[in-house]
């Protein structure tokens, strides 16, 4: 690393020197520790920024050609300063594609330092015969020659060096090649240093000294790697966003089987995987390059792994730069919802993990789209309907339509519902693709981002200090600043006095460009709708404001915190660390807080009644945990709950009303419940239409198991019997007592406010009646909610059908509006009721219920 260090770069075109960064430079020493010991390293570059192999491989060679030991060699007769012969560099990279090549295009190495070490190596060779080697070291010792005058007469600056992507020649190990992959390619084509005479093996892939073999995805691996005759050196694993976009949603099981045929062509070759996510670099070093301690249950053994921080995603930056000092993000706030959107896309992702189970790799990726298209359209800062006449206003027809193809999943619906697809077959039941469609129609009137970013812009427009907004891009912010406006007029003169600035992922980096007294004025900024790796390279910016707001959806905000937790515990910068750990705790407990709800405005019907009394009973009954909280009030009211049962709690914490959820285990005294007793079930009815949800319910249950028995096996309804019990296990359900399960001809003709569950009245034995007959879980707990629990009449143990039917909106509002944006104003109203049910907690006790 000495020997690179003192080697001379230059940024194209440029004559001031700048030298290596610390991420490169971090790069460069795993190649050369994995390349001499046949050992398996992972580096993650952070801020991600886009990694050149070809530059890695070039710096090594420059590396190993100038850290060869000096001999003295007989030139002529005369005794004079040579080197001993390098250290060679073959290497392999994979998913190869010429992108990867443009960095290193942008770098220039000093003729002089290069030259004059390359020909140190070439006098070895004065009086010997030559090989690959001189004809490599020939070449690049003509580079001393240069002058910056191309052919055409003119001298230029990028032709006085040559650079860095033209120092190793690079190919497939079988094939053709392209014209710019040779020694030179570049600098031989544009100067006169082209008339020179040599052999050309050092361009030749089976006999060169230096050499970088490309392997593109999809190429036959075991083919490619047994072409390359000669043992290399290290495989560079390319594991960044656009080389797993290169390899596919499988990228894992194709990383992995090229370190498979990897070990078995050429085991001795080392490893280096580049990857730019604390996820990607996680599953590399366990999944991918990690190995187990022998035996059944061996532990997992990681490979090794370093994180290289670097402010600048170059090759080279200025060599005045110092240490990164890290200002600002003292406070991190974030607010995110769940409801129907996040419910929808666990449904969607378990049918795509599903599919790829099962070898529909195709549907997957279909799958996963219509993912990522329902979670773009949530993060709208507006409805579609409002983006398109956006669209429409600003722009053409034809553009807009282009522009909105984004946010359609009509195509991949279409494919998922084709009844010859497997998709359609898979999701049957679960109803996911049905579930997403109605979520586009919601969003088609508005998004839970759109009341999220109406409420952050609140403290902005009362404030003297200055605020940025930052959207996934500027064309949204455009989109947000239009529809704001119009209900907010002071925002308008704000945004034209830059007072609130509107912008894209740019606009936080403009503004960290400004001269101190200028940026210091900015002293919030909101995030809207960031990707999580949006969110760790925001975060991970050396200036911020003093307060950092982040809206997302509660599966982004997890997923984030997850990886700002990782990212934390291996970036050796404490003051960037702490800023992780900061925000990962605020999610972690915003997400706890919000809860995982489907939220429906909707009251359980009038047939489920409340207690009426001073005791909320929220424990359930039947068999499972029977540790239970009891939580007395200071109003004198006690909820009995288990210690998992989210309680609804005023935060004190937040600017403006807000209710989060606690497990009941968490409760402790002081904190403020807001009670969801009789009184405010009352009150509730005078504002929310009650509808015959468990009686639909019912009806629908009913029919599914007529069905359902029907195609059991057997010629008789003895034999289905018996098939049903046997199927359930153990402990044995008689048969006659199954009968009156199935027993359904009466039920189902029956007017629908006279119809009677028959079920089982123990939720383990209807999850084993359901399994057996067929239904999913996800079906049956619903229909175990509200086919069976909400029929009962007992009025102190199934409170929390209540419980749960308004835990959501009091503590996932933006989800809830986003549904029923009809019904805006009622849930504001029932919100603004909620206040007058907060009863402060005077003391909590666990015990063991009997």
């Amino acid at each position: 690393m000495d020997a690179l260090a003192a080697q001379i770069f230059y940024p194209l075109g440029r004559a001031e020197s700048a030298e290596i960064t610390p991420a490169y430079a971090r790069l460069v020493r795993s190649a050369a520790e994995v390349a001499s010991d046949g050992s398996v390293q992972v580096v993650m570059p952070w801020p991600p920024a886009r990694v050149s192999p070809s530059a890695i491989v070039g710096l090594l060679a420059i590396a190993a050609v100038a850290s060869a030991e000096a001999e003295q060699v007989d030139v002529q007769g005369a005794s004079e300063k040579g080197r001993r012969r390098a250290d060679e560099v073959r290497a392999i990279v994979f998913p190869y594609a010429r992108s990867t090549h443009a960095q290193a295009r942008q770098v220039q190495v000093d003729r002089h330092a290069l030259g004059a070490v390359n020909f140190e190596h070439l006098k070895r060779y004065m009086n010997a015969a030559g090989d690959a080697a001189k004809d490599f070291h020939q070449v690049l010792a003509r580079v001393r020659n240069l002058t910056g005058r191309a052919t055409d007469g003119r001298d230029y600056a990028e032709f006085e060096h040559p650079i860095l992507d033209e120092i190793v020649p690079h190919g497939p190990p079988r094939g053709e090649r392209s014209s710019n992959s040779t020694l030179l390619w570049r600098t031989r084509a544009k100067t006169d240093i082209a008339k020179q005479r040599r052999s050309g093996e050092g361009d030749d892939p089976a006999k060169a000294s230096f050499f970088l073999y490309t392997v593109r995805a999809g190429e036959r691996l075991g083919v490619d790697l047994r072409a390359i005759t000669r043992v290399p050196d290290l495989l560079i694993l390319d594991l960044t966003r656009h080389a797993r976009n290169r390899l596919g949603w499988d990228w894992v099981k194709k990383a992995a089987d090229m370190v498979a045929c990897l070990r078995e062509v050429h085991p001795a070759t080392g490893i280096l995987a580049i990857t730019d996510d604390p996820w990607t670099y996680g599953t590399a070093r366990f999944e991918i390059l990690g190995t187990r301690r022998p035996g059944r249950n061996g532990k997992a053994i990681p490979a090794t792994g370093h994180v290289a921080y670097s402010e600048v995603p170059e090759i080279l930056r200025s060599s005045a730069t110092g240490d990164t000092t890290f200002e600002g993000g003292g406070r991190i706030d974030v607010e995110g919802f769940f409801g129907d959107v996040d419910h929808n896309i666990e449904a969607l992702r378990r049918l795509a993990n599903s599919l790829a189970d099962k070898g529909d790799a195709e549907g997957s990726t279909t799958a996963r789209n219509l993912i990522a298209t329902v979670r773009r359209t949530a993060m709208l800062p507006g409805s579609l309907r409002e983006l398109s006449r956006f669209l429409e206003r600003e722009t053409s027809t034809a553009a807009a339509d282009d522009l909105l193809a984004g946010y359609r999943v009509t195509a991949d619906l279409a494919t998922l519902n084709d009844p010859r697809s497997l998709a359609s077959q898979v999701d049957a039941e679960a109803g996911s693709l049905s579930g997403a469609r109605e979520i586009m129609r919601k969003l088609e009137g508005g998004t839970p981002m759109t009341t999220m970013l109406e409420s952050a812009i609140q403290p902005a427009l009362r404030s003297s200090s200055k605020s940025i907004f930052v959207f996934r891009s500027d064309l949204v912010a455009e989109f947000a600043a239009d529809r704001l406006t119009a209900s907010h007029p002071k925002l308008g003169a704000r945004i034209d006095s830059e007072i609130i600035r509107f912008g894209g992922e740019r606009m936080l980096k403009t503004v960290a460009d400004l001269p101190p007294n200028s940026r210091n004025q900015f002293k919030r900024v909101v995030v809207v709708a960031p990707t999580r790796t949006a969110i760790l390279k925001m975060l991970s910016q050396p200036w911020l404001p003093e307060q950092v707001t982040i809206l997302a959806d509660a599966d982004t905000l997890a997923f984030a915190a997850r990886d700002a937790e990782r990212l934390a515990g291996e970036i050796d910068i404490a003051q960037l660390a702490a800023r992780l750990r900061s925000f990962a705790a605020r999610a972690n407990k915003r997400v706890e807080e919000i809860g995982r709800h489907l939220v429906r405005f909707e009251m359980p019907t009038d047939d489920v009644d409340f207690p009426n009394g001073s005791v909320i009973d929220l424990s359930g009954v039947g068999r499972g945990e029977r540790n239970l909280v009891e939580i007395e009030l200071k109003n004198g009211q006690r909820i009995i709950a288990r210690r998992s049962t989210g309680i609804v709690l005023r935060d004190d914490g937040a600017a403006t009303t807000s209710f989060v959820e606690r497990p009941a285990s968490q409760v402790k005294k002081g904190d403020e419940v807001c009670v969801i007793g009789h009184g405010f079930v009352e009150r509730a009815r005078t504002l929310v239409n009650i509808r015959a949800t468990a009686a639909e319910e019912i009806r629908d249950y009913h029919q599914l198991v007529v069905e359902r028995f029907a195609a059991m096996l057997g010629p008789t309804v003895i034999a289905k019997l018996r098939s049903l019990v046997a199927a359930m296990g153990e402990p044995a359900v008689p048969a006659e007592t199954a009968r009156y399960w199935i027993d359904l001809d009466g039920e189902v003709d029956k007017p629908l406010h006279d119809v009677v569950p028959h079920a089982p009245q123990e939720e383990e034995t209807f999850m084993r009646f359901t399994a057996a007959l067929g239904i999913s879980e996800r079906m049956a707990r619903t229909f175990w909610r509200w086919a069976v629990v909400a029929q009962r009449s007992h009025r102190v143990r199934y409170g929390n059908v209540f419980h749960d039917a308004f835990r959501g909106i009091l503590t996932d509002p933006h989800a809830a509006m986003a549904s029923n944006r009809d019904r805006t104003d009622e849930i504001r109203t029932l919100r603004a009721m909620a206040e007058e049910h907060v009863a402060i907690v005077d003391e909590v006790r666990s015990y063991r219920a009997s």
